[in-house]
């Protein structure tokens, strides 16, 4: 073989390897990728739980005895509650983790608008403890979607 021959053979053999760390590279940058998208879903989930926390302190602020309290006035407490329902759905996702735990709270929206209905005059204390029950069951599912999505990295 002439020297031009083993020339080409050095450069084919150089460019083989760098194909090969390029794409080496280009896979850990994708998985990089991912772990950062999971992590960045995983704190939005935890932020709207400890949200919704506030959300159960409101909802205790209306709870079926405190009509019957001296003094109590109601005021703008269930705006509140509204609030923190709609803050929590506009980061919620309708597909993937967090779509079971908005539809928990959708149905505690339901929940919250019959009980208010029936706040003025006897509330209905059901409503009241369903409500309670979907805002759990929301600030668990965001918790549990939050392990599982730590959990895949």
């Amino acid at each position: 073989m002439a020297l031009s021959d083993w020339i080409t053979v050095i450069g084919v053999a150089v460019t083989l390897l760098s194909m090969a760390v390029s794409i080496h590279q280009a896979q850990r940058a994708q998985k990089s990728s991912q772990s950062a998208r999971s992590a960045m879903a995983a704190i939005q989930l935890s932020a709207v739980g400890e949200r919704l926390k506030s959300a159960q302190e409101h909802i205790r602020d209306v709870a079926p005895d405190k009509p019957r309290a001296r003094g109590y006035k109601v005021g703008n407490r269930f705006d509140l509650i509204r609030r923190e329902f709609d803050n929590a759905l506009s980061a919620l996702p309708k597909a993937g983790p967090g779509s079971v735990a908005r539809g928990h709270l959708t149905k505690a929206q339901i929940e919250l608008n019959e009980y208010q209905a029936s706040f003025s005059s006897i509330p209905d204390t059901t409503k009241w403890g369903a409500l309670q029950v979907l805002v759990q069951d929301t600030i668990s599912e965001l918790a549990s979607n939050t392990a599982d999505i730590g959990e895949v990295k």
